[in-house]
């Protein structure tokens, strides 16, 4: 049976992800179950809850996040179960575009829904603190900044994440020109900690602030050469390729702008 998740559910999330996704989910959850735009759901057998799947959906755009099977009950078609209700919930409430980031394992599962892959993300993680020193370029980021963050967003990724930026923003920073312009932002809170940049050297920047610390996680698209190379230089350990897949109405994006991808449910 598939429900709606509840909140005395929460507890005990933590235990159906991977120990490689580093990965709080019960946090997440909690940050996000509150907000209209975010649905989840549980699969229950024997009322214990043996698998979970979320989505955000915003105008015509929904991802789906935390297609997630209890080790105990995988290969038994639970995975596929919980992507078709997902897709068919986000129909039913009128989504064009759906998105996903896939590992390996979930790509058969998400193909035989009807997803295919249209890029893939390179996965970085630091293993150690590195030194890092600001310059006059960077600030935090002020509500001043929204509508050009707002706009960089949508440059990018092709969708209205407004409600996204509005709940991470106060904690970012920023990269701008001579002129004062927005080059990038690096929202640290969202997800993984989003670096968007239409600038490689900005883009850079950004990306050895959030890697200051160990245990950082950054996925970027393939696409995105220079970060690829700058984080492969940089000593990072390079992990497994993940893939972004669409079903339905393809929506214009630029993967070369996105240096850190905010995580599995918002690209």
């Amino acid at each position: 049976m598939i429900r709606e998740l509840e909140g005395t559910d929460i507890k005990g999330l933590n235990n159906l992800p991977p120990i490689d996704w580093k990965f709080d989910y019960e946090a997440f959850v909690k940050s996000f179950i509150e907000d209209d735009f975010f649905h989840a759901f549980v699969i229950i057998q024997d009322e214990l809850i043996v698998g979970t799947g979320n989505v955000m959906l915003k105008e015509k755009v929904g991802w789906l996040a935390n297609i997630i099977v209890d080790q105990n009950h995988r290969g038994k078609g639970l995975g596929y179960k919980m992507t078709k209700f997902l897709v068919d919930f986000l129909n039913h409430k009128g989504c064009e575009t759906q998105l996903l980031i896939a590992t390996e394992l979930g790509e058969t599962v998400y193909q035989k829904v009807g997803f295919r892959k249209i890029m893939e993300y390179q996965c970085f993680d630091s293993e150690v603190d590195m030194d890092f020193n600001y310059t006059n370029s960077m600030r935090r980021l002020k509500k001043s900044d929204l509508e050009s963050i707002y706009k960089l967003d949508k440059e990018t990724n092709g969708e209205n994440r407004i409600h996204l930026i509005d709940k991470y923003f106060a904690t970012g920073t920023g990269y701008f020109n001579n002129d004062k312009e927005l080059l990038e932002f690096y929202l640290p809170h969202l997800g993984r900690g989003l670096v968007l940049s239409k600038d490689s050297k900005a883009g850079i920047e950004l990306l050895k602030l959030k890697h200051t610390k160990q245990g950082m996680r950054t996925l970027l698209p393939i696409d995105n050469g220079e970060g690829v190379n700058f984080l492969e230089s940089y000593g990072l350990k390079k992990g497994v390729k993940w893939s972004r897949m669409i079903l339905g109405k393809e929506n214009k994006w630029n993967p070369k702008y996105i240096y850190s991808y905010g995580g599995g449910y918002c690209g």
